[in-house]
């Protein structure tokens, strides 16, 4: 028995000899594999640092991350609901010292997108990283729900007085009237370009409510854009205020409501009407007086409702006007209200555009009179071409009496051609080897500025058809051996919105930006709705929303 012990007792040092060795041996091994990884990183990094990439200044990758961030800008907020990680995320995930050239790179984390892209915790963090620079913040498409306006009150808020740039999206009258209140008694000293959208259903009648906006200021606005919603701020020195259409039915922007925003404005340098404005005013409303402005473009929508734009505001010394799809009554009126004002406004015209507008028959002589100093016209080619007409004949008048032309500082022209549709073969299919009725007018309007002793310095074609337009043109102009100074500049219908004031600029991408999140929760919610008969009792949608960051 006492051997037997013994034996058990030996075996059991033995046992514990040999376990305490295998765990000696153990963490010796871990010990070495780590050293081994500690090793193979190192080495990775001295392999990396050979890499042309690596040697990048990190100034000059600091730039090149700023640039990466401005890719497609519009498609950020979808790809986060795709759970896809920022740019700028995926950026400092590369490798240490491109961590590192992200984290300290402040502008990199100052573009906000709350509620869809940005959760509250990415949020904070953004905002932490941004260390005092500059943030341009983009809140919607908002819906009304109390953990968003927590967030609001009490994370972005604080920031206010870094924004640069502010755009309020709303799905709805109500949900806009909230948000804007959120931002009224505030003050914005760096705040420069403002948007507010509200590109919803509009399910009530009747214009927006009024609202007033950092009524404790923002000296620094620069550039506004609102969505037929009457927004009143303090008095600014901004130089740029639109009024944009949404998409879908329009609804009415009140003269009441036009006239206390743009009072705000006293410096205005740009205004874009494109929202519909009502016609009558329950009361009398006073002229909007605009004496600096310099630039402004008039939209058909905005005159729908039959209201004449210069009977609301007086814009004596502008210098482009831009007309965009107009029918012929509203540009007829226009005429006649400048001729009328004849010699007391409209004597600073230098731009003349009209794009995708309509000309009726009976134009005005007087117009020409009127607008001395036009240098620059833009006109769409059709079938009846009357403007263009109306120039030929009053040159043709001139050399007659041997007086200088209506327009005598007329040097470019820019016509748009997608409405210009060549004939190449007669009645009896016989090719026509003489110049059509509109190309003569051309070749008449060229000659007849040249015999004048003021000739064209550039006519320009623009639209899908640009080039044959031009050759057609050439041929007749080569035919009479005359000769201007020509440009064809090929791009589709689209891209001729550009001449009516339309840019590519902040105020687009936020835009596209809207628009891209909008239909793709659309897309989601046909989904939702085709596959909810199939799924099973127990799964939730708002679950599956609260993992991709969507308020629900």
């Amino acid at each position: 028995m006492a051997y037997e012990q013994d034996t058990i007792s030996s075996n059991t040092q033995d046992f514990d000899e040999i376990t305490q060795r295998i765990h000696a041996l153990q963490s010796s091994q871990e010990e070495l594999s780590r050293s081994i990884r500690n090793l193979q990183v190192h080495a990775a990094r001295l392999q990396n640092q050979k890499a042309a990439v690596s040697r990048i200044p990190s100034d000059v990758l600091s730039i090149i991350f700023k640039e990466c961030c401005q890719f497609n800008p519009q498609w950020s907020g979808v790809l986060s609901l795709l759970r896809q990680s920022p740019i700028e995320v995926r950026l400092s995930h590369v490798s240490s010292h491109w961590r590192d050239v992200a984290l300290t790179t402040p502008s990199l984390w100052s573009s906000i997108h709350y509620p869809f892209e940005h959760r509250e915790d990415s949020l904070t963090e953004y905002l932490k990283r941004s260390e005092g620079s500059l943030l341009d913040i983009y809140i919607g498409p908002w819906t009304k729900h109390p953990l968003m306006e927590r967030v609001v009150t009490n994370v972005i808020l604080p920031h206010l007085p870094r924004f640069r740039q502010l755009v309020l999206d709303a799905v709805s009258r109500e949900t806009l009237a909230a948000l804007l209140d959120m931002f009224r008694d505030v003050f914005a000293p760096a705040l420069t370009q403002l948007r507010v959208m509200c590109r919803g259903q509009i399910s009530a009648a009747g214009p927006l409510a009024t609202a007033s906006l950092f009524t404790r200021g923002a000296p620094s606005l620069s550039d506004v854009r609102l969505d037929s919603v009457a927004v009143i701020l303090p008095q600014t020195e901004a130089k740029t205020l639109h009024f944009c259409s949404p998409p879908g039915l329009p609804f009415l922007l009140t003269r009441g409501g036009l006239f206390n925003a743009v009072s705000a404005f006293p410096s205005l340098h740009t205004l874009h009407l494109k929202s519909a404005v009502e016609l009558n005013n329950s009361t009398p409303v006073p002229m909007i007086h605009l004496p600096s402005l310099r630039e402004l473009a008039v939209h058909g929508l905005a005159l729908a409702t039959g209201l004449r734009v210069f009977d609301v505001i007086s814009t004596p010394n502008i210098e482009s006007l831009y007309l965009v799809d107009m029918k012929s009554c509203a540009v007829s009126a226009i005429h006649k209200f400048i001729a009328q004002s004849y010699p007391d406004a409209f004597q600073f015209l230098r731009v003349l555009r009209y794009v995708r507008c309509e000309f009726s028959e009976d134009m005005d002589v007087h117009f020409l009179r009127a607008t001395p100093g036009i240098s620059e016209l833009l006109v769409p080619v059709d079938k009846t071409n009357y403007l263009i007409r109306m120039l030929v004949n009053s040159d043709k008048q001139a050399a007659i009496h041997g007086c200088a032309p209506l327009w005598p500082e007329l040097r470019t022209i820019t016509l748009h051609t997608p409405g210009y549709s060549p004939q190449f073969v007669g009645a009896n299919g016989v090719a026509i080897n003489e110049s059509s009725p509109t190309m003569n007018l051309l070749q008449e309007l060229v000659t007849g500025r040249k015999v004048l002793g003021r000739p064209l310095s550039k006519l320009r074609f623009k639209g899908p058809n640009a080039g044959p337009f031009s050759n057609e043109f050439h041929w007749g102009l080569n035919q009479a051996k005359e000769f201007v100074p020509t440009e064809a500049v090929f791009c589709q219908i689209p891209a001729l919105l550009r001449d009516g004031g339309q840019e590519y600029g902040w105020a687009t991408i936020a835009e596209a930006y809207g628009m891209q999140l909008r239909h793709f929760l659309q897309q989601v919610q046909v989904i939702r709705r085709q596959i909810a008969p199939v799924v099973p009792p127990n799964f939730s949608f708002q679950q599956s929303r609260r993992r991709m960051s969507v308020p629900v």
